[in-house]
């Protein structure tokens, strides 16, 4: 078993105890951006207006007794330490920020032509100096794979997030696709590079409802996040919540992670397209919908706060 982390980094410059996380939803933006467009034509952006969305986000979580959130924001998507810095300050809520690089394809052509170790160097000056010229530390490294699969560029930055983890410690999260079942890849090369799979998270395993998919990743005791709540466009909530209740029937509480992967801002598409789309996204909808449901289902509040509280504590810990 790797080494865990006795302190986790928060935005700020801080650290905090990994028990004094508390309640925790460790899959969310508070926004998502492309870093090309908002460069060259910053025009196209409300910064004052950003910031309002994602402190109201954060707030109503807040209201819910939510301690800290994990912002899964990593360059590839717009991260603004300064910007999370602003939010925390305003809320009050422990924000903890990441690094990685996020591509479902190709590198930009600095890496490209420089070698993976160059990737490693910036990986781990973002966790041991801190991230954009700030003294606010990465807490953990993000790895990314998406519908087209593993091409030679991401499964550099996958090792490269590997290696990473190896050298700090710190713990990996991970954005997988389940269409072609890429959570796989994400766990063979995490294997070929020695990660102790016990400080991974597999992202967005929660878009299907194929138990045997899930367990087969459980095994290899990785965390699986049941993480994009609210996107029904992957899967319908109702399906969510009964592959969920169905895990924790069979077992697997102690690997499971719930959280929304909510954009208060995300550029990808017109805000109103993603209002009509997904109506109920939100950073609140899990107290709102998700946990009446498994409490009518049996679920005690016990189990509720293992998979909240307890479980994203241990990613960085690495304790049982």
């Amino acid at each position: 078993m790797s080494r865990g982390m006795n302190k986790v980094p928060i935005v700020g410059g801080g650290e905090i105890s990994p028990s004094n996380m508390g309640l925790t939803l460790f899959h969310e933006h508070l926004k998502v951006t492309t870093e090309v467009v908002r460069w060259n034509w910053p025009h196209l952006y409300n910064e004052d207006e950003e910031l309002r969305r994602a402190i109201d986000a954060v707030n109503a979580a807040k209201r819910y007794g939510v301690k800290t959130i994990i912002d899964l924001t990593v360059a590839g998507l717009g991260r603004d330490v300064k910007f999370d810095e602003r939010v925390a300050k305003a809320t009050g809520v422990n924000i903890i920020m990441g690094t990685g690089f996020y591509t479902y394809t190709e590198l930009p052509f600095y890496f490209r032509n420089r070698g993976i170790d160059s990737l490693i160097d910036v990986f781990i000056h973002d966790i041991t100096i801190g991230i954009q010229g700030t003294n606010t530390k990465a807490a953990f490294v993000k790895a990314v794979i998406d519908s087209p699969g593993l091409t030679s560029d991401v499964e550099v930055a996958i090792r490269a997030a590997a290696r990473a983890h190896i050298k700090t410690g710190v713990p990996i999260i991970t954005h997988s696709f389940v269409g072609n079942k890429s959570s796989l890849e994400l766990i063979r090369i995490f294997r070929e590079e020695g990660v102790d799979l016990s400080r991974t998270v597999i992202g967005h395993v929660g878009d299907t409802d194929d138990i045997s998919y899930i367990e087969q990743i459980l095994r290899t005791g990785a965390f699986v996040g049941l993480d994009r709540f609210g996107l029904d466009t992957y899967l319908p909530l109702e399906k969510r919540i009964k592959t969920t209740v169905e895990l924790i029937r069979r077992g697997w509480i102690d690997q499971l992670l719930l959280s929304h992967d909510y954009c208060p801002t995300i550029d990808w598409y017109p805000p109103e397209v993603v209002k009509s789309t997904v109506p109920d996204w939100s950073m609140t909808l899990i107290f709102e919908k998700v946990i009446p449901r498994l409490r009518s289902e049996g679920i005690a509040q016990e189990q509720i706060d293992k998979i909240l509280v307890d479980n994203p504590r241990k990613i960085f810990t690495g304790a049982t």
